[in-house]
């Protein structure tokens, strides 16, 4: 099925596809197999979720430094714990969502590459 045969989801759908870590052209099959091994295609539409490896770089850094600059912006604002305990609760908590939504993040990166590759391929 080409890009020509079907209309464009809109941006708050492939995000919200994204967020369930699903296919975003038909939002049915799952883009991971295991906690952050991603799959091919999707097993329900046959979409290939990277069909130019590489593509979802640009997605992928921007999406990152929007993830850490939040904690930046936090530390750069003034609130910095005192006491070495809270430093590094901090440091884990950070760190733990940085690895914790990286699935998400993923799959927030390949629904956007799908989305540019319809709209620049159409």
């Amino acid at each position: 099925m080409s890009f020509a045969e079907v209309k464009a989801p809109p941006l708050s759908q492939i995000l919200r596809r994204g967020l369930r870590k699903r296919c975003p052209r038909c939002g049915q099959g799952a883009i991971f197999g295991k906690w952050f091994t991603a799959r091919e295609s999707c097993a329900e539409c046959g979409l290939r979720f990277q069909p130019r490896p590489g593509d979802t770089w640009g997605f992928w850094i921007i999406g990152d430094r929007i993830f850490v600059a939040g904690p930046m912006l936090i530390l750069y604002l003034g609130f910095t714990p005192q006491d070495y305990l809270y430093r590094i609760l901090l440091l884990l908590l950070i760190i733990g969502l940085f690895v914790g939504t990286m699935p998400v993040r993923l799959s927030i990166c390949i629904g956007l590459d799908y989305l540019s590759r319809f709209h620049l391929d159409s």
